[in-house]
């Protein structure tokens, strides 16, 4: 199958952590027989896109990077400036499968602001059109951007949506989306890559400290995510480091941080291999890829009581509680650290529940689902 792929996240050498999650289906799909295309349309002003050979690693797709004007969000008078980035996708997404003479058999949207774009560029091939959804907040989002009639007349070209939870696919349904076009396929971890490493030797390997219980929280720092809230729950807690992966507004500044940034994706797994537990107090979700992940590397989760987080973890492997509640968070952080038998017991089953979360599989399903 000849599968074009429409997503603006996606790596490039520009930025080689956006859109690794895509980035991992994508190459499943390559390496179970299928021809790929992908059409990453990136802001012209922030640049993007790749020169040489990617840095972000193998790449067995074809990728290309038109370049877009874009004007954030703002209403102005009733219009959402949006509604400018969009035009330009869609005239990019058209220009780059007509020079490029893109033949391909089924189209494949990551998030519904993509899956419009290809409804707007695409639709005249008559070729069906797929959207993968992974954020409530943008379902509600987008249907604001236009008039109800051309919003139904818009989603109503999209043949099937892959819903990353039992929430997504219930809002999709509520803006309209009949049932039986919905599929639940939540976000999945190559457990090739993702899977426990000796402890002590990736932390001698990070210069992170030995003789400390850590705590790694993995997330953009912004407020949603909760790292401050992480932070202020266990400044004052004997014995316990913390690490923070990631980026955002949100400034952490305490002795307890071991370390604190961005990592390069193919590190990810060495920081989760040397914590003992991992913390997410999270006030919304899709499909948790940073949970996933940490469950597969064999930690521990403590995480938000949200339906979305509920869905992704079972309670031998969890403890979820309200991510307002930084004594609570600090509560089961002590649950799982001050007793090495229940934290080894968790740890065994988290790794046992990831296999469920494969992505080889989920590329499997998916492509069942759209041929």
């Amino acid at each position: 199958m000849r599968i074009l792929v429409i997503s603006n996240n996606y790596p490039s050498n520009a930025a080689p952590t956006y859109g690794v999650f895509v980035y991992n289906l994508i190459q499943k799909f390559v390496a179970l027989g299928h021809e790929v295309n992908v059409i990453a349309c990136s802001n012209i002003v922030k640049g993007g896109g790749n020169t040489n050979a990617p840095n972000y690693g193998s790449e067995n797709a074809s990728i290309h990077y038109p370049k877009i004007i874009t004007a954030s969000n703002k209403w102005i008078l009733g219009y959402n400036t949006h509604l400018i980035g969009e035009y330009f996708s869609v005239r990019a997404v058209k220009k780059t499968v007509e020079e490029n003479r893109i033949k391909f058999d089924v189209v494949y949207a990551h998030f519904l602001v993509n899956g419009i774009i290809a409804v707007k560029a695409l639709h005249d091939y008559g070729k069906p059109i797929y959207v993968a959804e992974g954020e409530l907040k943008n379902i509600n989002l987008r249907k604001k951007y236009y008039k109800a009639v051309t919003y139904h007349k818009l989603i109503s070209k999209i043949k099937g949506f892959v819903a990353v939870s039992p929430q997504i696919k219930d809002n999709l349904i509520e803006v309209g989306i009949e049932e039986e076009k919905i599929i639940i396929k939540p976000n999945a971890v190559d457990l090739t890559k993702f899977n426990p490493k000796d402890k002590r030797r990736v932390r001698e390997k990070l210069g992170l400290p030995l003789d400390k219980k850590l705590v790694i929280f993995v997330g953009r720092f912004v407020h949603d995510k909760g790292p401050l809230r992480v932070l202020k729950a266990l400044e004052d807690k004997p014995g316990v480091a913390l690490m923070f992966v990631g980026k955002g507004e949100q400034e952490l500044t305490s002795d307890k941080i071991a370390f604190k940034g961005k990592v390069p994706t193919d590190l990810v797994p060495d920081y989760l291999s040397a914590a003992d537990v991992f913390v997410l107090p999270t006030l919304h979700e899709g499909s948790c890829n940073a949970i996933i992940e940490a469950m597969a590397c064999g930690l521990p989760i403590v995480s938000s009581d949200i339906p979305e987080i509920q869905f992704q973890c079972k309670p031998d492997s969890s403890i979820l509680v309200d991510p307002m509640d930084e004594w609570k968070i600090r509560v089961a952080v002590n649950t799982i650290l001050d007793n090495d038998d229940k934290r080894k017991e968790m740890s065994t089953n988290a790794i046992a529940y990831a296999k469920k979360f494969e992505i080889t599989n989920r590329a499997k399903d998916i492509l069942d689902f759209i041929s």
